[in-house]
């Protein structure tokens, strides 16, 4: 059998408790630089997958052992990791976090570049492989005069005071950009291509706290988002016009299913003591997609990119929040 191709990680937060686990537990082998030993060995949810990491002396030395890059790293920092990376030989296949980049046009015109190299990648909207997408495409088969979405929840670096890149709307923060971009995402793949409305506030005109949007398509019913990321409250619900109630769970994850797993394998066994992150499984579900065909991913891609761009033309600010 061919050896399984070996993945390095760009970013020592959510790559390592959310992509290692995911990559290593759908056969990929990741090779890392020592720095990220610490990370790892800090984690009781990680410390199992240790013995199974390449360990190299640096970044470099990971990169030349690699056939495959994730970048999960801010949105200013990905950009130029993207395009260095388009320009090594021996990278074929990336996997970016989310946003790719802090604006539709910035994203659009990486997108483009990294596409023209013939390189393949993924970019992480892992709602589609929710459950509760599944419901979803259901019920746009259905007869439904419209549907409506509200996630809320407090952003840690709300509730932790923190002036980090993932509050401010420039570099890609923000209760649109960041935690909304999900949904803008998944809506396009639905069908969705054009909003009525669109409304950001926020505790200043540097940060997007709160976003409601309705979202229009032919031969589909208005869609209505409403995301508040600095809200006491935590809940995600999705109805359908009469009252129909599709989801009500505490976040996006609370569905995931547990199912990618193989507990008879030691190398992947759940360590009791950790808190593993719910985000895994479905992360695992992207890594493995790139062994799919890519019919419809560059298409997919610029539908999302589109629908981002109109969302944002659209947008109007209002007082400090939309609740």
């Amino acid at each position: 059998m061919p050896e399984a191709p070996v993945f390095t990680i760009l970013g020592s937060g959510f790559g390592m408790y959310g992509y290692l686990p995911a990559l290593i537990e759908c056969g990929k082998r990741v090779a890392l630089p020592e720095r990220y030993r610490a990370v790892v060995g800090g984690r009781s949810e990680l410390v199992q997958y240790a013995p199974e990491v390449i360990w190299c002396p640096g970044t470099e030395e990971a990169l030349a052992q690699a056939s495959g890059a994730v970048i999960a790293l801010r949105p200013a920092d990905q950009a130029g990791w993207m395009a260095r990376l388009a320009e090594m030989p021996g990278i074929g296949e990336l996997i970016l976090e989310k946003p790719v980049a802090p604006t539709p046009q910035l994203a659009a015109q990486l997108i483009e570049a990294f596409e023209s190299t013939g390189k393949r990648y993924r970019v992480g909207y892992t709602f589609r492989f929710m459950p509760w997408a599944e419901r979803l495409r259901a019920v746009l088969g259905e007869r439904t005069d419209g549907l409506s979405l509200d996630w809320s929840f407090m952003a840690h670096h709300y509730r932790a005071n923190l002036a980090n890149w993932k509050r401010f709307d420039a570099s890609g923060g923000g209760a649109l950009r960041f935690y909304g971009i999900h949904l803008i995402a998944l809506l396009a793949e639905l069908g969705y291509d054009d909003v009525s409305s669109s409304a950001v506030g926020g505790p200043s005109d540097a940060e997007t706290s709160s976003w409601e949007a309705v979202f229009t398509a032919k031969a589909l019913p208005p869609f209505t988002l409403r995301v508040d990321s600095r809200a006491p409250q935590t809940w995600f619900r999705i109805t359908a016009d009469p009252r129909v109630t599709l989801v009500d769970q505490s976040d996006p994850f609370a569905s995931v299913e547990p199912a990618s797993i193989d507990v008879r394998d030691p190398k992947v066994a759940r360590d009791p003591r950790g808190a593993r992150d719910p985000r895994v499984d479905v992360l695992s579900r992207l890594c493995r997609s790139l062994s799919e065909l890519d019919a419809g991913h560059a298409q997919r891609q610029r539908d999302i990119i589109a629908l981002w761009m109109r969302v944002e033309q659209a947008s109007r600010r209002v007082s400090a929040s939309l609740t």
